[in-house]
């Protein structure tokens, strides 16, 4: 049975795609058969996946599936899921029956935060839905934040300080709601990618690449301790 991950914002541009092909890369690396599946009407992952294919930097153990209905999502995690070791959704933003489906599908929901109130925000609607889809399905799908795309002075902001009291007060109200140690650090490599360089973990070794790739590599941890029940070493929520 594969690990289903799906990544749910409703704020555009908070790092959906970004993550989704980050974490694909790390379990890539490690030989896992990985299945990216591009749910957002955005096409994001299908358009990085275009230019990777054009500067012929199709990554190895990754497929993408492009899935922009509710029944092609079904038949995804029905017929196709089961040949791959990972499977990672990118949700639409807008709330649909499209995005209530990839919830019920996963193990885990990740939201990406900025540290802007918008994206405070849209991780609230996050935990909701996830919470309303684990009433539904009767399986408890934990919900991990976690901050990206950040600066030294953006940890200065008052929205970044109110990050991780707003997610503690989330799981007070009953959210089965995280807040995850590893933070993603603003990036050029992070953006580098997107333009058709594959992986972070195809990119030239150097100290940037190092660092990012030491982060990704705390955030998969922290996922799969979260999963585990290691709650208390994997979050800080």
């Amino acid at each position: 049975m594969p690990l289903c991950i799906s990544a749910v914002s409703g704020k555009g541009g908070a790092g959906k795609t970004t993550a989704a092909i980050l974490i694909a890369g790390e379990y890539a690396l490690q030989g896992k058969r990985v299945l990216l599946v591009d749910a957002d009407g955005r096409q994001n992952l299908q358009e990085w996946w275009k230019r990777c294919e054009a500067k012929d930097n199709l990554p190895d153990n990754i497929e993408l599936i492009t899935a922009a209905r509710q029944t092609t999502v079904q038949q995804v995690l029905e017929n196709e899921a089961h040949k791959f070791d990972v499977v990672l959704m990118d949700t639409p933003g807008q709330d649909t029956v499209l995005k209530d489906t990839i919830i019920a599908g996963s193990h885990i929901v990740l939201t990406p935060i900025q540290p802007n109130q918008d994206e405070i925000k849209a991780a609230g609607q996050a935990a909701t839905d996830t919470a309303n889809i684990s009433d539904k399905v009767g399986r408890m799908i934990p919900h991990a934040n976690f901050v990206t795309r950040i600066t030294l002075p953006a940890r200065m902001l008052e929205a970044y300080r109110l990050i991780r009291p707003f997610v503690q007060n989330l799981k007070e109200g009953g959210y089965d709601s995280y807040l995850l140690d590893t933070e993603l650090m603003e990036r050029n490599c992070y953006r580098e990618i997107r333009n058709g360089y594959g992986t972070l973990q195809m990119l030239e070794l150097t100290n940037p690449v190092k660092k990012a790739r030491a982060e990704v590599m705390s955030l998969v941890q922290n996922i799969e301790g979260l999963l585990l029940g290691e709650k208390e070493v994997a979050a800080n929520g």
